[in-house]
Parts: C-alpha cells; structure tokens; sequence
C-alpha cells in the first residue's frame, strides 16, 4: 500500500468517524426522528457529508486542485459544515419548518458562492 491509498484509508476513516458522531447526537442523544424538520435536517446534512467528501476524496483520487485554492475551499467547506451541524442542533426544535428550510437554503447558497468560483480556479 503506497502513500496515495494510506491517504484514503485514514481520510475515509476520518469522514466515517465524524458522520458517526453527528448521526449518534441526532438519534441516540436528542432523538430527533419525530420531529418535523428532521427531514429538512437529514438532507442538508447528507448534502455536507457529500461536498466534505468529494473535496477531501476527490483531491486524492483525481487531479488535486491547486494547494492554493483546496486550502482556502477545505476551510470554507469545514466552516459550512460547523456551521450547519450548529443550525441543525440548535434550531431544529424550535424553528418553524418553512424558515428552518430558508435558513439551510441561504447557508448552503452563501457557501455555493463561496466555493464555486474557488473551485473552478483550482482546477484550471
């Protein structure tokens, strides 16, 4: 096993250990499955898991984005991450579906337009 599949190996670990944690907080300590937004949540968690994923995996596996560029997005894409994990615990009893559905909207399209333009620099 060379350096590149070591890199995947712990990065998959990495990335499976901390979808453990946040799965165990919503079902084993706050119970979440019976609440009305839990549907919004799961998704917009699910859409974090796969861009935290992609970027981190993709860099391994494809051709890696330029080290000035994936710094700055990992960065962005970790921060959106914190940052929906905190909206998703904090708010999801208390908000209103219509505006928990907003507000995870807005944050995902802040960060859209945030990383797409890093993205597509790092690759050219």
């Amino acid at each position: 096993m060379g350096k590149k599949g070591l890199k995947i190996i712990l990065s998959s670990f990495t990335i499976c250990f901390y979808i453990a944690i946040i799965m165990y907080v919503f079902f084993a300590i706050l119970r979440v499955d019976a609440l009305a937004n839990f549907e919004t949540a799961m998704v917009f968690e699910i859409i974090g898991f796969v861009l935290l994923t992609y970027f981190v995996l993709g860099n391994i596996i494809y051709k890696p984005i330029k080290i000035g560029f994936f710094v700055p997005l990992m960065v962005v894409t970790v921060i959106y991450t914190i940052v929906l994990d905190v909206v998703n615990l904090a708010l999801m009893v208390t908000m209103p579906h219509v505006l928990f559905l907003l507000t995870n909207f807005c944050l995902l399209f802040i960060y859209c337009l945030i990383s797409t333009p890093m993205y597509i620099m790092g690759r050219k």
